[in-house]
């Protein structure tokens, strides 16, 4: 297990039926250092529910906390699971606004960019694996 975590939550994916979960997606964000990462499995009914509000995406740009695992089954550096798929043990924490052009969630989501292509490239191969970045040609 990883030490407790704070992801600023960017993105979930399309949901994927699933015979253990229901629906599930894969979220992605950012933590605190500005690294990516991947959460996966997420149950749908989790994000739904996350709010109150009935809306998948109303967990976007909001922090939360809780503890993670390092995926093993997966070569992707950025690729962790929940420790509790109940989510019992999660806190939610700030939803980040787009006020003033947007310039908190830049502050967060800007401090690792990649503005070099090839240099972007060479990081996915092995033995990085990269598969999460900021891209600004």
């Amino acid at each position: 297990m990883i030490a407790r975590s704070n992801v600023f939550i960017t993105v979930t994916t399309y949901p994927l039926p699933s015979r253990s979960y229901d629906e599930l997606v894969c979220t992605a964000g950012m933590l605190e250092n500005g690294e990516w990462i991947r959460i996966y499995p997420v149950p749908l009914s989790f994000l739904i529910d996350l709010k109150g509000s009935g809306k998948v995406n109303k967990v976007k740009y909001t922090w939360i906390q809780l503890d993670l695992n390092k995926r093993t089954d997966d070569f992707r550096p950025e690729s962790h699971s929940p420790v509790n798929y109940n989510f019992k043990d999660i806190v939610i924490g700030a939803s980040i606004g787009t006020e003033g052009n947007w310039i908190r969630r830049k502050d967060l989501c800007f401090k690792k960019v990649y503005t070099n292509k090839n240099q972007l490239l060479e990081d996915s191969r092995a033995p990085n694996n990269m598969s999460l970045a900021t891209f600004k040609p």
